[in-house]
C-alpha cells in the first residue's frame, strides 16, 4: 500500500534515496511514505520531479511499479535468501571477515584480462621484487603510462611502484583498467625481452602500441556499452574520465525470474492477440506450484506473479509442469536468439537443422533417455 519510507527504504533498486542524491541536495523532509508521492493510483510526476533529481524522478516513473490497491501493509524482505526470510547464516557470509590475502596479490586478478597475463606476474613478481624497477622494466615505457598518474619511478622497487599504482584514487570505473596496467606492461617487456632472445628486434614504441591495444580490448569488454574506444592511452583516460553512464539497475537476475518474466511475456502476447484458451507448461515445478498457490512465492518474482494472476484471471489456461526435455524446441529457439538476435520461422523448412531434428524427433516419440551414474 505504499508505507514503505520515501528517503530511507531502498524501495527503488537504487539504494536509500536520502543517501543515494547528491551532496547538497535538498531533502523535502515532509514526504514520509511512497503514498506521498502518488496520485489517483499513480505517480505524481511533477512531485517527484521537484523532489528529486531529474534521473531518478524518470526512473521511478518509467520502473517502478506503483502500490497495488489492495491496501495491504508493505513486506519486508530479507534480500540475501531467494525466500525472503531471515537466516543466520546469510547474514553471517555477508558480515564475517574473511582473512586478508594482502592487495599485493587480490590486485594481480583483473575480470577481462587474459588469464596468462595475471598467471605470469603472479609467477614472476616474487622472483624480481628486490631489483630495482628501472633495471628491469624499460623506463620509456613505463614513463610514459605512468607519468599521467603523477607517479615517479625513480628509486622505486617494482613492488613498490605497482602497489603505488593499484592504490591510486581514481574514479571507479578506471579503478579495473588501473589495475591491470602493472601485468599488461611487464607482459609485453617480457615477451619483448624473449624476442632479443631469438634474435629479433621489437622497438619501444611497438611495445607501447601492445599495451595499448590490450587496454584497448580490456576496456570495450568491460564497457561495451561505450562506442569509439581511443587506442591511445592518454586519450583512453579523457574518454573514460568524461564518460557518464546512463543511471540503471542491476539485479542479481535468477532462473525463476527469467522464467517468471518468459511465462509473464507469452501470456500478455496470447491476451493481445485474442487467444482465449491457452496451455501453458513450465519445466519450473516451483513456479507451477507459486502460481497455483501451493508453494511460498519468492520475494524476487513476487511482482511478476502478480501480473501472471491478473492476466490469468482474464483468459483460461491450463497449467503443467512438464520435464526440461520436453522443452528442447523452446530453449534451441531462446539460445539461438541470444547468439544471432531475433529468430522468427514460420514453418517447418525455416528451422534450422537442429531445429528440424529436435522437431523429427518429438514427432517420432523417440525417448529421452537420462543416465544417472550412482556413486559408489
Amino acid at each position: 500500500m505504499g508505507s514503505s519510507l520515501f528517503w530511507f527504504d531502498n524501495w527503488t533498486g537504487l539504494g536509500a534515496l536520502y543517501f543515494n542524491t547528491p551532496d547538497g541536495f535538498y531533502i523535502d523532509e515532509s514526504v514520509n511514505n511512497i503514498t506521498d508521492v502518488m496520485h489517483t493510483g499513480a505517480w505524481d510526476a511533477d512531485k517527484l520531479t521537484n523532489i528529486l533529481p531529474g534521473e531518478y524522478a524518470a526512473h521511478i516513473i518509467d520502473n517502478i511499479k506503483p502500490p497495488g490497491e489492495q491496501q495491504l501493509l508493505d513486506v519486508p524482505y530479507w534480500c540475501l535468501e531467494n525466500g525472503g526470510i531471515f537466516s543466520v547464516k546469510s547474514a553471517w557470509e555477508y558480515l564475517r571477515q574473511r582473512k586478508d590475502t594482502g592487495a599485493a596479490y587480490i590486485k594481480m586478478w583483473v575480470k577481462g584480462l587474459p588469464f596468462k597475463i595475471s598467471f605470469f606476474m603472479w609467477k614472476e613478481k616474487k622472483r624480481y621484487s628486490t631489483f630495482s624497477l628501472l633495471r628491469l622494466l624499460q623506463k620509456k615505457v613505463w614513463s610514459y603510462f605512468l607519468m599521467h598518474a603523477g607517479i615517479k619511478t625513480e628509486g622505486l622497487s617494482m613492488h613498490q611502484a605497482i602497489v603505488k599504482y593499484w592504490t591510486l584514487t581514481v574514479i571507479s570505473r578506471l579503478q579495473p583498467i588501473f589495475q591491470a596496467l602493472p601485468a599488461i606492461i611487464m607482459w609485453e617487456l617480457w615477451k619483448r625481452r624473449n624476442s632479443y632472445k631469438h634474435g629479433e628486434t621489437v622497438t619501444i614504441r611497438r611495445v607501447i602500441y601492445q599495451v595499448s591495444t590490450t587496454i584497448q580490448s580490456l576496456v570495450r569488454l568491460r564497457k561495451p556499452a561505450v562506442a569509439n574506444i581511443p587506442h591511445n592511452w592518454p586519450d583512453i583516460l579523457q574518454m573514460m574520465e568524461q564518460y557518464t553512464p546512463k543511471l540503471k539497475v542491476i539485479h542479481d537476475t535468477t532462473n525463476n525470474e527469467a522464467e517468471a518474466l518468459a511465462i509473464l511475456e507469452a501470456l500478455k502476447y496470447c491476451e493481445e492477440k485474442g487467444f482465449n484458451r491457452i496451455i501453458l507448461q513450465t519445466d519450473s515445478l516451483l513456479l507451477k506450484n507459486a502460481i497455483e498457490g501451493l508453494w511460498n512465492v519468492p520475494w524476487v518474482i513476487a511482482e511478476y506473479l502478480e501480473d501472471i494472476a491478473k492476466v490469468m484471471s482474464t483468459i483460461d489456461v491450463k497449467l503443467s509442469h512438464i520435464l526440461r526435455e520436453g522443452n528442447c524446441l523452446a530453449d534451441h529457439l531462446a539460445n539461438q536468439a541470444l547468439n544471432m538476435g531475433n529468430v522468427e520461422a514460420h514453418s517447418f523448412q525455416e528451422l534450422d537443422t537442429k531445429g528440424r531434428r529436435i522437431v523429427n524427433n518429438d514427432k517420432l516419440q523417440c525417448q529421452y533417455l537420462r543416465v544417472k551414474v550412482a556413486r559408489q
